[in-house]
């Protein structure tokens, strides 16, 4: 029963808490590059879309902790010895990669100021 816990804490923090660092570290710092050198048009409101990001997926994750605490007296152990692992073995997913500087790009491009592959470069040498 423990090992479900365990599958339920990797799945739950691979898409709450590793996304949420994912913003932290690389989308939050490359969004504040990019607007101090013209590369995002003014008031793209993209911090915002962020903040609100971190505040839903942290709930998401609180939410299933608390579920998991009511329901299960041990299964919360299980739940953050996977969450644990997950945050250990996706620690290397949150800085800037190429599927980070992609997906960024991607969900942003409607906020460049200038044509995608400057932006790029930009992400790249900054």
């Amino acid at each position: 029963m423990g090992f479900v816990f365990f599958l339920i804490g990797l799945i739950v923090a691979s898409f709450t808490l590793i996304q949420t660092l994912i913003i932290i570290v690389f989308g939050i710092p490359t969004t504040k590059k990019l607007e101090r050198v013209k590369i995002l048009i003014e008031d793209n409101g993209i911090i915002k879309r962020y903040f609100l990001t971190i505040a839903i997926l942290l709930s998401l994750f609180l939410g299933a902790l608390l579920i998991i605490f009511f329901a299960s007296e041990n299964g919360y152990i299980g739940f953050l010895v996977g969450s644990a692992t997950a945050l250990l073995f996706g620690v290397g997913k949150v800085g800037k990669n190429a599927s980070n500087v992609a997906d960024y790009l991607q969900i942003n491009m409607r906020y460049l100021a200038v044509v995608p592959e400057e932006a790029l470069f930009a992400i790249i040498h900054s």
